[in-house]
């Protein structure tokens, strides 16, 4: 389901000269220093796909494994096109990593994920594994209100293929600090109208309790219950 989702709505982004070239040259094998995310509405929930570059700048390929940051509040991922499943472990600690041969030169790696969604609002958060040059928060233009460290650099409505995002762009991070983001205008399923619903039965419980307990008949001190 992740799959064929992010299959039809990353099409076409041309998103590859964002995040390339962003690779120190002083190790063999790394991560990247650019990562963005890509999140779209769901019910209740949150999908997103997690895009970052792996450099090879050897002459030959390379096994080369690293976590995978992803947000903590992931209940949901799945490895996308240039990623096997086999490629993909679940760590004791609930993280993910990949282990994986990377020829030379650039790979881009795309990992698909969802977050769950409460009242509206879903929360982000990282943990950096390592350091990163900017890690760049992608939204459709207007779809979601995002909220996040100071020093964001936001933009509205930048043009990707023909589809307008509001990009939300963090430069700088350090490995182990932690960042959170909340994700505003998550749109709301059953379930908020099943708590309203359970709000409104209890207040009209109350009511008709009240109302039956004042207007209840009273016995005159002469009357006698029989």
């Amino acid at each position: 389901m992740l799959k064929s989702f992010f299959q039809k709505s990353l099409q076409g982004l041309g998103l590859t000269l964002l995040i390339a070239g962003s690779s120190s040259a002083f190790a063999t094998t790394m991560v990247g220093g650019k990562h963005v995310y890509i999140l779209y509405p769901g019910v209740d929930a949150v999908w997103g796909s997690y895009i970052f570059v792996v450099d090879n700048d050897g002459q030959a390929p390379e096994q080369y494994s690293f976590p995978v940051m992803l947000p903590k509040e992931t209940i949901d991922f799945q490895a996308q096109d240039t990623l096997s499943p086999q490629e993909m472990k679940l760590g004791t600690d609930g993280g993910i990593t990949v282990d994986k041969v990377f020829p030379p030169g650039e790979t881009l790696l795309q990992v698909s994920f969802k977050l769950p969604g409460t009242q509206g609002e879903a929360l982000a958060s990282f943990t950096p594994p390592y350091p990163f040059q900017s890690l760049g928060i992608f939204v459709l233009q207007d779809s979601f209100s995002v909220n996040g460290p100071a020093g964001l650099e936001i933009q509205k409505g930048i043009n990707l293929s023909g589809r307008n995002f509001d990009t939300y762009t963090l430069s700088g991070g350090e490995s182990g600090k932690s960042i959170s983001y909340t994700i505003g205008n998550v749109p709301e399923g059953r379930g908020r109208l099943w708590i309203i619903g359970g709000i409104f039965a209890g207040i009209l419980l109350i009511t008709a309790v009240t109302i039956a307990f004042f207007t209840r008949p009273r016995l005159n001190k002469s009357e006698v219950v029989v």
